[in-house]
């Protein structure tokens, strides 16, 4: 391990009660948190073991409630959904939790794929079987108490609204504008403008809708372990109770599937689910839509927090808010239902 790194991460590893660190490195995942591998001694285990420190980001702790995500992290956890969190500080600014080693020749992430909801022509198989431990991971969690915290699509949409229409009206009130609040402003007018599609895939959901149920809401392959043949979920900050098809959505729109196992995932999971009707199989692509629609927003509001603060344009910001507003541009071309 580097000097600086254990230096730097050392009041976090003592505050925890790791001893005997013998190693720390930083890992890559993660678009907004800041993850490390660290191997040391934990009061919970009898051994030297393997953990992940993860420090939460500030701008993802704005659109967060870390009280709920732990909470919903706690209930994965205890069937082995999820890796267990052995320490929580109790500002919520840092966890540490099991680490799993994946790997790195064939791991999950290189599933990672971006998919609109148009119909697909894919033959390549990346996985054999991936369509099988997804309806596992997807079933598994469906069966878990509706979390306290409830945030279903239309109320998402709400708060989205809401909060970029603030964050418009920082901006507008800049004196100067530089290139990337400009740019800021012109992906919110698109967004602003196709509203009324967003709606409309609002009520396509909501005339499939029986109940709502856990919703982990972002199961990208780089939030999906691969655990002794089965699959954990990490990374439970927007997960609370909400429509049955968000996890689906985000499984078609971000896993590298063949079309016959996309078939065969939509298939298995709406049969004879308790949360869904007989509408269910024609509100999937909405569902898939509204997961880049609101990717999108997520992109905006981080880009926002990178480059505003105290009301004024954090210059040591720019940079990362022109990669969130990257991501921003990506996520709206994947939108097909629009725009």
């Amino acid at each position: 391990m580097t000097l600086p790194l254990a230096t730097t991460l050392l009041p976090y590893l003592e505050q925890a009660e790791l001893s005997q660190v013998s190693m720390i490195a930083a890992l890559t995942q993660g678009l907004s948190n800041q993850n490390y591998y660290v191997r040391g001694v934990h009061p919970s285990r009898l051994s030297d073991s393997e953990w992940v420190l993860r420090i939460n980001s500030w701008a993802s702790s704005q659109i967060c409630n870390r009280d709920h995500e732990v909470l919903n992290w706690q209930l994965a956890s205890r069937v082995n959904l999820a890796p267990e969190l052995v320490y929580i500080s109790p500002d919520k600014q840092f966890y540490l939790s099991e680490f799993f080693a994946q790997n790195q020749e064939n791991g999950w992430s290189e599933l990672i794929s971006a998919n609109g909801s148009h119909p697909i022509t894919r033959l390549q198989v990346k996985w054999p079987g991936a369509e099988e431990l997804l309806l596992n991971l997807l079933n598994g969690l469906k069966q878990l108490p509706a979390p306290q915290n409830v945030m279903g699509v239309d109320e998402q949409w709400q708060v989205y609204q809401l909060r970029l229409a603030k964050m418009q009206q920082q901006l507008n009130a800049l004196d100067e504008k530089s290139q990337t609040v400009e740019r800021w402003l012109d992906l919110y007018g698109q967004l602003l403008a196709e509203s009324h599609l967003i709606d409309e895939m609002l009520a396509v959901l909501s005339n499939c809708l029986v109940n709502l149920q856990f919703s982990h809401r972002d199961l990208n392959p780089y939030n999906v372990l691969v655990v002794d043949d089965k699959l954990k979920c990490i990374d439970f900050e927007y997960a609370c109770s909400s429509h049955p098809l968000c996890d689906l959505a985000s499984v078609i729109a971000s896993h590298s599937l063949s079309s016959q196992q996309r078939r065969w995932l939509i298939a298995n999971y709406l049969k004879d689910h308790p949360n869904l009707n007989q509408q269910a199989d024609k509100a999937v692509p909405a569902a898939v839509d509204l997961y880049w629609v609101f990717a999108l927003c997520w992109a905006l509001q981080m880009a926002f927090d990178s480059m505003i603060a105290n009301g004024k344009l954090n210059e040591k910001g720019l940079s990362q808010s022109r990669e969130y507003l990257s991501y921003a541009l990506q996520y709206r071309d994947l939108i097909v239902c629009r725009f």
